[in-house]
């Protein structure tokens, strides 16, 4: 079956980028491009594409305004960006997918097979929340990509993560649980600005304030107020301490 593509940029170097990369791509169809985004309405209601690859940041209109013209979004939406490096990491961790400017030909393979795995959702609710998200008006927030779709937590919310293989666990601190699709790697990379947060073990990140003892040892364990028993890495150990005052 063939995926029908439409690409809107208002840099015609990235089209072309963009149209060289997917020439190559197996039952792939561009059907428009356009570097006018107030024309783009149009064309998307025209071909009815299934993946749109949208860039944020354009003249007159940009991604998030044109897709808030749309009732419903019945094709999926791929972000192409070279925005700072805060947005990349909000991006990251949500469920949408991004393209990093420049492209490459790997990013857009990865793109196509989410695609056809159905793993390229976007509601009407989630591209608002990624709006305010970039925008800098939910700083404080974190959207975690699970199976059910996105779950926005209140970051400073979170008591602990947990590796478990490709994925995460995130408890939180009223205990509930969510099983998000990132690694642990991914999350660090979010959270290493984040004070609260502490990296104790190759297993867990924990949240500095929700910590309800420290039990001494080689590494020593760290109780959690949930009563979680976490390894500290040994390497780990004089990194914690100094951040507590002793009385």
């Amino acid at each position: 079956m063939m995926t029908k593509v439409l690409i809107i940029d208002d840099e015609k170097h990235c089209i072309i980028t963009l149209e060289h990369i997917l020439a190559d791509m197996e039952n792939v169809s561009i059907v428009a491009t356009t570097q006018d985004s107030t024309k783009a309405k149009e064309l998307i209601e025209k071909h009815l594409p299934d993946i749109i690859f949208l860039d944020i940041e354009m003249p007159v209109l940009n991604g998030f305004d044109l897709l808030a013209q749309f009732t419903q979004l019945p094709f999926k939406v791929v972000f192409t960006t070279a925005y700072d490096q805060y947005a990349i990491k909000a991006l990251k961790i949500n469920a949408l997918d991004y393209l990093l400017k420049p492209i490459d030909q790997k990013d857009i393979e990865q793109v196509l097979e989410k695609f056809n795995a159905q793993e390229l959702n976007l509601t009407k609710d989630q591209l608002k929340h990624l709006h305010q998200f970039i925008n800098g008006k939910m700083q404080d927030t974190m959207a975690l990509s699970t199976q059910d779709g996105l779950h926005f937590v209140k970051i400073d919310d979170i008591m602990y993560l947990e590796a478990s293989s490709c994925y995460t666990y995130i408890i939180m601190n009223d205990k509930t649980k969510h099983l998000a699709s990132k690694t642990m790697i991914n999350f660090e990379e979010v959270l290493q600005d984040n004070s609260l947060f502490f990296r104790a073990h190759k297993s867990h990140i924990i949240n500095l304030k929700f910590i309800k003892q420290y039990i001494r040892g080689e590494g020593g364990e760290i109780i959690m107020q949930d009563g979680k028993n976490i390894a500290l890495s040994r390497n780990k150990k004089q990194e914690f301490l100094s951040l507590f005052k002793k009385v």
